[in-house]
């Protein structure tokens, strides 16, 4: 790809007359290529012998975008993490043009895998923060995620400059992470964190084992950061949330979904474990609740989003997952899902899981009903993020979903993908508890 190109909104609510009835455009949006905006990032990947699509799973996950006005001009600039490239950070300057001040703001990190990125004011000063999560190949102290602090000395087209803390607020994180999500959890008028991170454990053959999401990962796992003014404390284990070595965490998305004035979190999970539902406790604490709400969640679930779709009040959640719209590309890329292994799943506490996207209709009485297929939402083939907008201004909620990959690793007809591993379904279709166990021991 040659630069970044992105869409502008074209001719949105222009007129109402009937010339513009009979006339309508062409597109909703207009492609700004990089030699008019400015903006020529790329992530870029090379791959090794030592560190590739193979050693590393999330390999060709990409990059987080960020949009945020950094300097306070009235209007929003754009933050692009790189894998194996530097992060590039581009003040609006109008008109749909850009200009590049990563090194003069201080916000490369050089030779550092980023992942996803968040803008908050996390100091409350006024200034939008950058919060930047990183993983890839371990690399010692270098390898931690980074807090970029505005020192407020940007304005109209004036660069402001950073300064990373991460360190002196206490959310230097190590883990594989994925995302963050700011937000006031226990409602004291500042952005707490919830940190998703990825696992470093080994996919396998599908370790189905009970209770393995209650045990904790010391290198790793999901972390809720409170803010208490000038750091950040992990409260993880006493707010109720989940921190094992089998969160193989993709998305999280933050909605009242409950319509009791409290921010909620959902995440959605990767591979075999189960997405997750925090309702808030309104005291600092949560309950995860999926299995009392939700009937069927995606399988390998990816990005998340929430919002009211249909405009009676009550938040929706959208979860992506991986399955083809059409029939060839079913065929080369979908394993087809084991009964057998299903109701292992079941068994085991990893609930009614299924390999298409999923729209949740919130009920509003506490009940969600699964609606993907009757809204044509559900195949959108190798899918990542999910963002719920009204794109059109018509009043009504529309849904983008970024999707595709560089090289599709899944597409291996001459081998049976290891999520339908031989020895491990002949366990489980011989109902041998510990077999697997022993399988996965040696």
């Amino acid at each position: 790809m040659k630069g970044f190109v992105f869409g502008a909104a074209a001719l949105l609510l222009l007129s109402c007359s009937s010339n513009r009835e009979k006339n309508p455009p062409a597109t909703l949006f207009s492609l700004v290529p990089p030699d008019r905006s400015g903006v020529a990032f790329r992530n870029d990947l090379t791959y090794t012998e030592e560190f590739n699509m193979y050693t590393y799973r999330n390999f060709y996950n990409g990059g987080g975008v960020g949009v945020g006005d950094v300097n306070n001009d009235g209007r929003p600039d754009l933050f692009f993490c790189g894998n194996m490239v530097d992060n590039k950070l581009y003040l609006n300057l109008g008109n749909w043009r850009f200009r590049d001040v990563t090194d003069s703001a201080g916000v490369a990190s050089h030779n550092v895998w980023s992942t996803g990125v968040a803008l908050a004011d996390v100091n409350g000063d006024g200034w939008l923060d950058i919060y930047v999560c990183k993983s890839g190949s371990p690399e010692g102290d270098r390898r931690h995620n980074e807090l970029f602090l505005n020192n407020g000395d940007g304005g109209p087209d004036k660069t402001p400059t950073f300064t990373e803390a991460a360190h002196q607020w206490g959310i230097a994180d190590k883990g594989l992470s994925t995302h963050a999500a700011f937000f006031d959890y226990d409602r004291d008028g500042d952005l707490d964190c919830y940190l998703l991170n990825n696992s470093f454990r080994s996919v396998g053959g599908y370790d189905l084992r009970r209770n393995q999401r209650l045990i904790r990962d010391s290198l790793g796992g999901n972390k809720l950061y409170r803010n208490d003014g000038d750091h950040f404390t992990d409260v993880s284990e006493q707010a109720g949330i989940y921190g094992s070595a089998i969160g193989f965490g993709l998305g999280v998305t933050i909605s009242d979904l409950d319509r009791d004035g409290w921010p909620d979190i959902y995440v959605s999970n990767d591979f075999f474990e189960r997405d997750y539902l925090y309702l808030n406790n309104h005291d600092g604490t949560f309950r995860e609740a999926l299995e009392e709400h939700l009937r069927e969640i995606s399988l390998g679930s990816m990005g998340a989003d929430a919002a009211d779709l249909n405009n009676d009040g009550w938040p929706e959640i959208f979860v992506t997952e991986m399955l083809p719209p059409d029939d060839a590309r079913l065929k080369t890329k979908a394993a087809f899902e084991s009964w057998d292994k299903y109701q292992e799943n079941l068994r085991n506490g990893y609930f009614r899981q299924f390999a298409r996207n999923v729209l949740q209709l919130n009920n509003g009485d506490g009940t969600f009903s699964e609606i993907g297929r009757l809204a044509g939402v559900h195949a959108t083939d190798w899918s990542w993020g999910a963002l719920i907008f009204d794109a059109d201004l018509d009043g009504r909620q529309d849904l983008f979903v970024a999707n595709g990959i560089y090289k599709d690793l899944l597409d291996q007809d001459y081998i049976n993908f290891y999520s339908v591993d031989p020895a491990i379904l002949a366990a489980i279709k011989n109902r041998e508890r510990g077999a697997i166990l022993r399988l996965l021991e040696g």
